[in-house]
C-alpha cells in the first residue's frame, strides 16, 4: 500500500472522503436554513459572539459593533448578519468566522438526527487500515475544527470520529497557501516528507507539495476535472 511510506495520512473532506454535493446541497441549505433559528436562540452566549466578532472582522469591520451599526432591535442584527451569510455561503466562501457559525448549526442537526455525514464506501476500510498499520490520520478542511469533529462523529457509517487524531481548519492558514503545511507540519511534530496529503484541489496539493508533503489527487463521481497537474491521481483509497 502507498500509504505504508507515510507516518501521517492529512486528508481534506469534500471531494476526498465525502462527497462535494452532499456538503454543498444538503449540509450548506440546513445552514442557510437554520441559521436565523440558531442565531435566535443564542445570540447573546459567548461561543456565538465570538463567531460574529470573526465573520465581522472577516468582512473587514473593525468589530461585530461596528459591523451592526444602525441596527438597532435584536431581529435587525439577526436579519443583517444572516442576509450576508447566506450571499457568502453561495459563494462558498472559506472565511473562518463563518465556517465557525455553520459548524455551530450544524452541530444541532447531527446532534439532533436531521444530518448524517456522507462518507464514501472505502473510507472506513481506509481508516482502519491506516490506524492498524499505526499510521496518524489528521483532517484540514475549510470548515471549522467544531465542524469537522461533529460530521466524523456522525457518519452514515456511523463514529468515524475516534481514528483521526488531528483536526485543522483555516485557524492553521488557507488551503492554497504553503505556509498553511509548513504550521501543519510543525503541529504535527512531523516531517513533510512522511505526509501524505490527500485532496480533490490540485491548487491545495501543489501548495502542500511546495511544503515538502507528498500529494495524491482524488478524481471522485462529481469532482471538477483536475487539467494538467504533477500529483498522482486516485479514483479511491483501495490502493492506498
Amino acid at each position: 500500500m502507498i500509504s505504508a511510506k507515510y507516518k501521517v495520512v492529512l486528508l481534506d473532506i469534500e471531494g476526498t472522503t465525502s462527497a462535494i454535493d452532499f456538503v454543498h446541497t444538503t449540509m450548506f441549505d440546513y445552514a442557510r436554513n437554520n441559521l436565523e433559528d440558531f442565531l435566535v436562540s443564542s445570540f447573546e452566549t459567548k461561543e456565538t459572539i465570538e463567531a460574529l466578532e470573526v465573520f465581522a472582522q472577516d468582512e473587514k469591520q473593525p468589530s461585530l459593533a461596528a459591523f451592526l451599526v444602525g441596527a438597532s432591535s435584536k431581529a435587525e442584527k439577526i436579519d443583517r448578519i444572516v442576509n450576508l451569510a447566506s450571499q457568502r455561503m453561495k459563494e462558498d466562501s472559506k472565511a473562518t468566522g463563518l465556517k465557525a457559525l455553520q459548524g455551530m448549526v450544524w452541530r444541532k442537526g447531527f446532534n439532533n438526527g436531521e444530518l448524517k455525514g456522507h462518507i464514501y464506501n472505502d473510507v472506513p476500510d481506509a481508516f482502519n487500515r491506516w490506524k492498524i498499520s499505526g499510521i496518524t490520520i489528521a483532517i484540514y478542511s475549510s470548515g471549522s475544527i467544531l465542524a469537522q469533529k461533529i460530521y466524523f462523529a456522525n457518519t452514515i457509517f456511523g463514529n468515524l470520529g475516534t481514528l483521526i487524531s488531528n483536526h485543522f481548519d483555516t485557524t492553521s492558514g488557507p488551503k492554497r497557501i504553503s505556509s498553511s503545511y509548513e504550521n501543519i507540519t510543525n503541529i504535527l511534530n512531523a516531517k513533510a516528507g512522511d505526509i501524505l496529503f490527500l485532496s480533490d484541489v490540485t491548487e491545495e496539493l501543489d501548495a502542500a507539495k511546495a511544503a515538502g508533503m507528498a500529494t495524491g489527487l482524488l478524481i471522485r463521481p462529481g469532482n471538477k476535472p483536475a487539467g494538467n497537474n504533477d500529483h498522482i491521481a486516485y479514483n479511491d483509497f483501495n490502493t492506498l
